[in-house]
């Protein structure tokens, strides 16, 4: 058997979903109920999510050339800069100490809807279909992977809390399958995976 090496971009993008679901886990599991807010020294959990997207920036240009990353990519990329919205929005969240002020804040965004709906609302659902419709590029060469990335993006649109946790994770391996399955592709390898 041969030595299947993953390029440093994909493993980038890997660290980067592995991230996500980390700061997805902080926010919906350990710290749950927005007690993300009581976070001290920093905003970890969305720090993590923050890391998480930039480090799949690498892998945006690298996904194989089909029409579907035509659409995919650009979904994408608006996904993440949406998801580095969300962030920065919930990094001021974090940091307002004060219940009344931060009610008053939260308030006024959402009544803000050209700020709260695409930051808040938008964001996942972009992200999530960007990362679906580039995974659908290595359905030749990695079915199982882009089955796999297929259900973690079911499982993250059908609920919140643990599902985004489990979703990310089904997900995060379907992309790895993805890239394994190419590299033994490009090398002429027929080995099952």
């Amino acid at each position: 058997m041969e030595k299947i090496n993953l390029k440093l971009f994909e493993w980038y993008f890997l660290l980067g979903l592995f991230l996500y679901t980390v700061g997805q886990f902080l926010i919906f599991i350990f710290f749950n109920d927005g007690e993300w807010r009581n976070q001290e020294p920093i905003d970890f959990a969305h720090w993590f999510l923050l890391i998480g997207v930039l480090l799949l920036i690498p892998q945006i240009g690298n996904f194989p050339k089909s029409k579907l990353n035509l659409v995919g990519t650009p979904i994408l990329v608006i996904g993440i800069g949406l998801m580095i919205g969300m962030c920065v929005l919930d990094f001021v969240f974090w940091s307002i100490k004060s219940p009344e002020f931060s009610s008053e804040v939260a308030t006024h965004l959402i009544n803000t809807s050209a700020i709260w709906k695409p930051f808040m609302n938008f964001n996942g659902w972009l992200f999530n279909l960007g990362l679906l419709i580039s995974s659908l590029s290595y359905f030749k060469n990695s079915r199982l992977g882009t089955i796999l990335v297929l259900i973690g993006t079911l499982i993250i649109y059908s609920g919140g809390g643990w599902f985004n946790v489990l979703g990310y994770t089904i997900l995060t391996v379907g992309f790895y399958i993805n890239f394994y399955r190419q590299s033994l592709s490009q090398n002429g390898s027929k080995q099952e995976i």
